[in-house]
């Protein structure tokens, strides 16, 4: 009894192992199956069936369709082989794509379609922009060709108005606008409205955009051709005007809205500590100026230097902690403190354009949580960022004035009227 009990119980084990093994050997096969770039959603379907006879009836070429999303990892070659289609046929298909679209480029998360004819390859379909798809199909005569084929897309003008409520930014959705418009018209103004101290409830705003449809839907919000708002009962407007050598983005009286410096380096922000010659340091626990603008923003958050120039410091300094400091055009300084780190490529003597990111929101220094301390200098002199007029770009040329005139009519026109879609391209290929 024990001799056979000892077998059994050797047995057991070995029994055991054997089951695990092949449960886990299922268990992989069925990963690999499902990570597979063949194992895409499939679509099939069938010819018509000739004749009466069903019993005689032949049955037709079968005809599949794969779709294949795209990782990171997938290539158009590997995919190619997952359908059995020869190296060199691979080849030639990416040769002959080219020219529309490299082969080699697949976006991550895009979707790429093949269609077989009885296991052979008879087409391939792969868009790569908002409304254009490169198309590979067999010739009569076996061989692939490849063409660039539009969507039906037309691009339409449309008008979005509202008040402001909450914030620009959320008011603008809400009345139909998209983000990329939003933060369009806050570059458009930049230069007169500081966005993050000047916005009051009331305030209104509207917006004449390029927007483009596909098959009839809106996809991508384009040019913003002009721009009203009114912001603590001050009216500003925006010509988008192109002349001789130039574009850009005018007053009603073709004055640059472009100016030395921007209102604000942030967008969309809340001011928490003002100009003062006598602020209450939360810190230091006494009475101190304050030679600037502290705005209050998430670690992080990207800042714009407020002007083209050149870097004076960049680096560690003091209670300012990680600190910027680029020299403008017209006597003009500008700082920039307390940042979590320093842009790339921005040192002392790199040269910066307005609007570029130099560096991001943080807390570094002698700092009671994120925010960017901002100050200006005029001939080396601190003075209240709230209250810099500096100097307009350069305005429309009289010659061109008559031209600019008809166009500032008809933004104004469609602003006020609420705005009719406009088609300018045709919508049928």
């Amino acid at each position: 009894m024990t001799g056979t009990q000892n077998r059994d119980e050797k047995r057991f084990p070995t029994r055991t192992a054997l089951i695990l093994s092949l449960v886990g050997i299922s268990f992989f096969l069925s990963i690999l199956f499902l990570i597979s770039p063949a194992s895409s959603q499939k679509f099939s379907e069938s010819s018509p069936v000739e004749g009466n006879d069903a019993a005689s009836e032949e049955q037709g070429p079968k005809i599949e369709r794969f779709d294949f999303k795209l990782t990171a990892n997938n290539t158009f070659y590997q995919i190619m082989t997952a359908l059995n289609v020869p190296g060199p046929e691979i080849l030639d298909i990416v040769k002959k794509a080219k020219p529309v679209f490299d082969l080699t480029r697949l976006r991550e998360d895009s979707v790429l379609k093949a269609f077989t004819i009885d296991g052979r390859l008879q087409k391939v379909e792969y868009k790569f922009s908002d409304y254009e798809f490169l198309l590979v199909e067999r010739d009569p005569d076996g061989n692939m060709t490849a063409k660039k084929d539009d969507l039906p897309h037309e691009i339409r003008e449309v008008v979005v108005s509202g008040t402001i409520e909450n914030s620009l930014y959320e008011d603008a959705l809400k009345a139909g606008a998209d983000p990329q418009a939003v933060v369009a018209l806050t570059d458009i103004f930049a230069w007169d409205i500081d966005f993050a101290s000047d916005i009051r409830k009331g305030d209104t705003f509207s917006l004449l955009s390029e927007m483009l449809y596909v098959e009839g839907v809106p996809v991508k919000t384009g040019r913003l051709l002009g721009a009203e708002m009114k912001n603590g009962g001050k009216s500003y407007s925006a010509i988008y005007y192109e002349g001789n050598g130039r574009k850009g983005y005018y007053d009603a009286k073709g004055r640059s809205l472009k100016k030395t410096l921007l209102k604000s380096p942030l967008r969309f922000r809340r001011i928490t500590s003002t100009f003062s010659k006598g602020r209450f340091h939360p810190i230091l626990k006494r009475y101190r100026p304050h030679h600037g603008i502290d705005y209050g923003a998430p670690t992080g958050t990207p800042i714009e230097s407020a002007g083209s120039g050149v870097v004076r410091h960049a680096g560690w300094k003091g209670g300012y902690g990680n600190y910027i400091e680029i020299k403008h055009s017209s006597g003009y300084t500008t700082a920039y403190g307390h940042l979590s780190r320093i842009g790339k490529g921005i040192r002392a003597g790199a040269k910066v354009d307005q609007g570029q990111v130099i560096g991001y929101v943080g807390s570094t220094g002698i700092s009671s949580g994120p925010h960017l301390h901002y100050e200006v200098k005029v001939a080396g002199r601190l003075i209240n960022p709230l209250s810099v007029k500096s100097l307009p770009g350069v305005p429309i040329p009289k010659k061109e004035m008559k031209q600019f005139a008809a166009i500032r009519e008809s933004v104004q026109s469609k602003l006020t009227s609420g705005g009719t879609a406009f088609a300018f391209s045709k919508p049928e290929n």
